[in-house]
């Protein structure tokens, strides 16, 4: 969550509010302070924003979160201990040379710390620009870490690629809106009826049925695929939201149609025992929508 504006002092007093039980300590790094007084700490983070010149759409700060699932097993002590060494192992590799400040808050049955972080490297007049893909690298590398020096924490995959091939993806500002009304977004609402119908379908013909019973269309531009909201007019594409498999599945398996493909033909054997395998995948990915198809067919 980026800001244009340097409002150090408004997050600060945010993310300093009374953060519940345990949450006594701070998480600093490359800053003079302990954290507990947010006065040096918006301070530091001024006379660092001054470095950098005038831009117009220029990000001033970023407000980033680490969030948890529940951990009723654990101590709020404990949980925060993890935290923070989250919060240090992601800020290593998203921000290693930047300012950043936080704390763990226990308001909601999902522990998490926010975060505050400089745009800009200690003392540099430049912004730091962390590409998409790089951004993604650093997220799935923190849930290996975790799983790997934090095993007692309770926790699924969310970034790894197994997740993102079969779940809607799901934009910052998105994600904060339903993590602020505990409500589906409308892109969720979407794939959960989507998802139901290529669930019950038996071919394509079938599907585009069901979908037009659910006020949807099926729509192809080229080789994107998705469905259109007839309600508001937006288009879904089926890749955006994690489904592009699963209607694979029933092109191949359920005889729906034919689908280019790029490889040399199979021979008859070969075909045979391919829609076998493909038949077990896709009925255990009906059964659980967690589990990923065959990424080559």
């Amino acid at each position: 969550m980026s800001r244009k504006t340097p409002t150090f002092a408004q997050l600060a007093s945010y993310i300093g509010r009374e953060p519940g039980p345990a949450s006594g300590t701070s998480f600093v790094r490359n800053l003079y302070a302990d954290g507990r007084d947010t006065a040096p700490i918006v301070a530091q983070f001024l006379d660092n924003y001054r470095y950098l010149p005038e831009r117009k759409g220029g990000n001033a700060l970023y407000h980033e979160v680490i969030v948890l699932e529940p951990q009723p097993h654990l101590a709020a002590d404990t949980v925060e201990t993890a935290l923070h060494a989250l919060a240090e192992k992601y800020c290593q590799q998203r921000a290693p040379h930047q300012l950043a400040w936080g704390r763990v808050h226990h308001d909601t049955e999902f522990p998490h710390i926010h975060l505050m972080i400089s745009a800009n490297s200690v003392r540099s007049d430049r912004r730091v620009r962390m590409e998409r893909s790089i951004f993604a690298h650093v997220q799935r590398d923190l849930e290996r870490w975790r799983a790997e020096n934090l095993p007692q924490l309770k926790a699924r995959v969310i970034y790894g690629h197994e997740h993102e091939k079969q779940s809607p993806r799901q934009p910052c500002r998105e994600g904060e809106m339903v993590r602020r009304t505990k409500k589906p977004s409308r892109k969720q609402q979407v794939y959960q009826q989507v998802q139901e119908a290529i669930g019950l379908a038996s071919d394509r013909s079938d599907l585009i049925k069901l979908l037009n019973q659910n006020d949807f269309e099926l729509y192809e531009r080229g080789k994107t695929i998705g469905v259109i909201d007839r309600g508001t007019g937006k288009r879904y594409r089926l890749q955006t939201l994690g489904l592009s498999d699963a209607l694979l599945a029933i092109d191949l398996v359920r005889g729906g149609r034919t689908v280019p493909n790029e490889n040399p033909p199979l021979d008859a054997r070969a075909q045979q025992i391919l829609r076998r395998r493909m038949g077990v995948a896709a009925r255990e990915q009906l059964v659980d929508p967690e589990r990923d198809l065959p990424e080559r067919f």
